[in-house]
């Protein structure tokens, strides 16, 4: 059986205020972040924006959105499995990379919490669930989560979906 190629995806749009590292400043480690008490507002299940992921990728696919999340260039990504294993929040997936629809949210926190924490947060309303011809995605504690066997990338879940955290990764992924 031949292996399929994969790709990382961040779970995380990062509209919750991420800090991104700074020179001199903050450290530039997600672990170490972690430790350190929230900030004012923001998610405090997102993305820590450490660069973490970004120091262990072999081929430079990572790099930081303007809003401070990391987000991955899919072209670059080999699926070496490094930036999963160095998040302490586990927001990074390996998935087929013919799997283009993806959530970007990990949050588990009710829709009201969320809404108030990111303004790019799943807020568990299940319009997605509703909007799938094939039942492949639902919602778990409060966030969109996707069957990638059963997923037929139509589009729908990401069309419907009132908060824009489904994403296609042919259309607008990168430009989050």
């Amino acid at each position: 059986m031949k292996r399929r190629k994969r790709t990382a995806v961040i779970r995380c749009a990062g509209g919750g205020a991420v800090r991104p590292p700074q020179a001199g400043g903050e450290s530039a480690d997600c672990a170490a972040r972690m430790t350190l008490p929230p900030g004012e507002g923001g998610c405090g299940e997102g993305c820590l924006g450490g660069g973490s992921c970004l120091a262990v990728c072999p081929r430079e696919a990572i790099s930081f959105r303007e809003n401070g999340s990391a987000a991955v260039d899919r072209e670059k990504c080999i699926g070496c499995g490094k930036c999963v294993r160095v998040c302490p929040r586990g927001l990074i997936a390996l998935v087929p990379a013919e799997n283009t629809i993806q959530p970007l949210c990990s949050s588990t926190l009710p829709g009201r919490e969320t809404r108030l924490a990111c303004g790019a947060g799943c807020i568990g309303c299940g319009i997605c669930e509703r909007a799938c011809p094939a039942g492949a995605i639902r919602v778990e504690e409060n966030r969109a989560v996707i069957d990638q066997e059963k997923c037929i990338a139509c589009g729908m879940c990401a069309a419907k979906c009132p908060r824009g955290v489904i994403h296609d990764a042919n259309g607008i992924i990168s430009d989050v």
